[in-house]
């Protein structure tokens, strides 16, 4: 039984010790392959690909939110509220009676 045990162990840490040395070159790898990938689609017009982007990830943003000084930019214009907002029981929807059963 002594015997099992130590035969289990011995490769049970055997294995943990392979991952450990295996683990980071298989990812590397794999990710390699992905961004390869990813890259081809890119260049074959593909769209809903990703974009491996060396440098600052944010630049691209900074060159799409340049404006012009004193230009102004709406994105969103609400309704108007006396036009669209209703008071009490009108917007506050349907009212169902119930008992509570103890």
């Amino acid at each position: 039984m002594l015997k099992i045990i130590a035969i289990f162990l011995i490769v049970f840490y055997g294995v943990k010790y392979l991952f450990r040395l295996l683990m980071p070159f298989a990812l590397r790898k794999m990710t390699e392959r992905l961004m390869q990938k990813a890259q081809q689609s890119q260049f074959n017009g593909q769209q809903g690909s990703y974009q491996y982007q060396y440098g600052n990830p944010f630049d691209q943003f900074k060159q799409q939110n340049r404006k012009k000084e004193g230009e102004v930019r709406v994105d969103y214009v609400p309704q108007d509220e006396s036009k669209s907002q209703k008071k009490g029981t009108q917007t506050a929807g349907e009212f169902i009676d119930f008992e509570e059963i103890k």
